[in-house]
């Protein structure tokens, strides 16, 4: 079975910073938002399913504080409508609208230290071929838990992976690195991005720290 995961380009948005905030700008954030239709799945399972392998990664790479933050029931939010036939549509829709509830929040920190991910159960398009959606360096993702690296996987566009750089790995069986475009069943996760990929997160966070 081969699934699909997507990106695109960003929308045009402002880089808010509140300096009001101490140490805002010291550490990326990984706002979750767990789907309406994910409610019978608790944040603890969530966390180790699908972000625990993906903070060990991060730990490899940066020194930065990434903590991951989970909100249920926003209105506008964790029940959007996001499967379309145009996944982007989605994605523009839960970018406006997180950015939006970020502006509400007056969230500390701006574009490059907050990253918001919508947690779907199903892929985003009738054809169950898209399992995700992000906007490369941008703020927004949409992931769905059809696979466990799906998330791993859009935060890192966020972060300034690219496909490119992927790499299938062989680690006593091949694996695929976060960042492949095409998932194969018959390859496991490696959960871990190719020495290229981690190195264009590492400049992006060097960069989000000047």
């Amino acid at each position: 079975m081969r699934k699909r995961i997507r990106t695109t380009l960003p929308l045009a948005f402002a880089a808010l910073y509140h300096a009001a905030f101490v140490n805002a700008d010291s550490a990326l954030t990984v706002w979750v938002f767990p789907h309406d239709e994910l409610v019978d799945i608790s944040n603890e399972q969530l966390r180790l399913d699908y972000f625990d392998p993906w903070l060990a990664e991060m730990r490899e790479i940066t020194d930065l504080p990434v903590q991951i933050r989970f909100q249920r029931n926003v209105p506008g939010l964790t029940d959007l409508d996001y499967h379309a036939d145009d996944p982007s549509q989605s994605l523009a829709a839960w970018s406006d609208a997180a950015w939006t509830w970020r502006r509400q929040q007056n969230a500390p920190g701006g574009v490059l230290h907050n990253k918001y991910l919508l947690l779907t159960r199903l892929p985003l398009d009738p054809g169950n071929e898209t399992l995700g959606l992000a906007h490369q360096t941008g703020h927004a993702a949409i992931a769905s838990i059809h696979s466990y690296a799906t998330p791993g996987h859009e935060l890192g566009h966020t972060l300034s992976a690219t496909h490119e750089a992927a790499e299938v790995n062989f680690n006593g069986w091949f694996c695929e690195t976060y960042m492949f475009p095409t998932r194969l069943n018959v390859r496991s996760n490696c959960y871990r991005y190719s020495e290229e990929n981690r190195a264009n997160i590492a400049r992006y966070l060097r960069r989000s720290g000047n």
